[in-house]
């Protein structure tokens, strides 16, 4: 799985595998957050399974 992220501090955008990715949850506003194995957190914005063909 492919997840498209933007970095909460430098808003870079990044692809994360699955082996990227430690834990996943949401903030106060329902955002989905990323933490990252190289140790920095992320906003997700899609994963390509997510879409239905």
């Amino acid at each position: 799985m492919i997840y498209h992220v933007i970095h909460m501090k430098t808003f870079e955008f990044k692809k994360l595998t699955t082996s990227e990715v430690l834990d996943m949850d949401t903030d106060a506003e329902g955002r989905v957050i990323v933490h990252g194995t190289d140790q920095e957190h992320y906003f997700l914005l899609a994963s390509k399974d997510l879409i239905a063909d």
